[in-house]
């Protein structure tokens, strides 16, 4: 059995990455478990697996960018001895600029445990709902009139730029959203049920085969979390 943990900054991160993992691998061979850190210790939600499994996939929401690395490095020694065999961290650029990656890149490589398992960092740039912003057949699931040209005439040039140019793309999902009295977040905050409705309305087949040609760190991800798995 492969033993994966893919530690990530927050909530959205968490839901988006246990719906890629659950549309990539068969369900019947996969458990997945989830993880909350609250004040330096990681509480588990979940159920032993039914029977045997092949992967079993802990996905941890780390609430705070800085601590995605922190806990891969303070739980890198229980992991090991639990026999996991990757190690994933994924967490925002945003608020940091562009100019500011090859700092927090730097930053992110600096000081990971060098053992058995090598843990791999991943930077959604800006954010994760950069990839959102990519994966523009989603509109129109949340509402009928969120049509690539609506959009873009409205400003939102998502046909044409790149979707991890945007600074903030949480903002965008959300001032594209209000376009039509829909909302992703309100003063920068969100909702579980909000992340679920546009989560569950992307299209995983999309960003397996035609975002992640466009967006480094999203094939970059991909790569990671399929190298783990398969």
């Amino acid at each position: 059995m492969k033993k994966v943990a893919i530690f990530v900054e927050g909530m959205t991160e968490q839901e988006f990455a246990v719906q890629f993992i659950t549309a990539l691998a068969d369900s019947s061979r996969l458990h997945i478990v989830l993880g909350n850190q609250w004040r330096g210790k990681i509480q588990i939600t979940g159920t032993s697996p039914e029977g045997s499994v092949d992967l079993y996939v802990l996905i941890v929401d780390c609430a705070n960018d800085v601590q995605v690395k922190t806990q891969i490095v303070d739980q890198y020694p229980s992991l090991v001895a639990a026999g996991y065999t990757d190690i994933i961290g994924l967490r925002d650029v945003y608020p940091c600029k562009h100019t500011d990656i090859p700092k927090i890149q730097k930053y992110l490589a600096l000081g990971l445990p060098n053992g058995l398992v090598s843990p791999q960092m991943h930077l959604a740039v800006m954010e994760i709902e950069s990839w959102f912003l990519g994966e523009t057949t989603h509109f129109a699931r949340i509402h009928n009139d969120l049509t690539v040209p609506f959009i873009v005439s409205k400003g939102f040039d998502i046909d044409k730029l790149p979707c991890d140019s945007w600074e903030h793309p949480a903002k965008v999902l959300d001032d594209i959203y209000q376009l039509v009295g829909a909302r992703y977040a309100t003063n920068g905050r969100k909702t579980r049920r909000r992340v679920l409705r546009t989560t569950k309305a992307l299209s995983m087949e999309n960003l397996y085969i035609t975002v992640r040609q466009q967006t480094p760190a999203l094939d970059g991800f991909i790569s990671s979390v399929e190298d783990a798995l398969f």
